[in-house]
């Protein structure tokens, strides 16, 4: 079995293959099982509104099927690990929030959400770290000052109101 990614055929028969392909040619489970990117959007847009409404467990599955099918896509990351957090799955759930900053290192909110990890953790210095680096990397970006209104606070939390 082999597939077509950006005019590369790779051997995806093998174990092997099939490491090549995901590691070396950016070739994701979707791509490989002929799923394409609008049908991925459709399933995010569905399991985003699910979120929005709170409906976690809703949500959770659809998530699932898109960091297995492409974890490359932080925002797939983000909204599973927000899933995650928001059933109170919190080491998991940082666990997705540090594969999605990896995909963007100046993405704040996910730094603001692994903080919120740590606390409920009981890992205030850690959460308190994460809250202060939440801070400096909005900065970044004007669209973070919500982001950085939120981290300072929590981190003024962390110290009985005084940051």
């Amino acid at each position: 079995m082999s597939s077509q990614h950006d005019d590369v055929t790779v051997d995806i028969s093998t174990p092997e293959g099939l490491a090549d392909a995901f590691t070396n040619h950016g070739v994701t489970l979707a791509s490989a099982k002929g799923v394409d990117d609008a049908q991925l959007e459709v399933l995010y847009a569905a399991a985003y509104a699910h979120l929005s409404e709170g409906r976690v467990d809703d949500a959770m599955e659809d998530l699932e099927l898109l960091v297995t099918h492409n974890p490359w896509d932080r925002r797939f990351q983000f909204a599973f690990a927000l899933a995650m957090q928001m059933a109170g799955q919190y080491k998991a759930a940082g666990e997705h929030y540090a594969q999605a900053l990896l995909l963007d290192a100046t993405d704040a909110a996910c730094v603001l959400r692994m903080g919120e990890c740590l606390e409920a953790l009981g890992s205030p210095a850690e959460a308190e770290d994460a809250y202060r680096a939440c801070i400096q990397l909005s900065y970044l970006k004007t669209e973070y000052y919500e982001v950085r209104a939120h981290a300072e606070t929590r981190l003024s939390a962390l110290h009985g109101g005084a940051a």
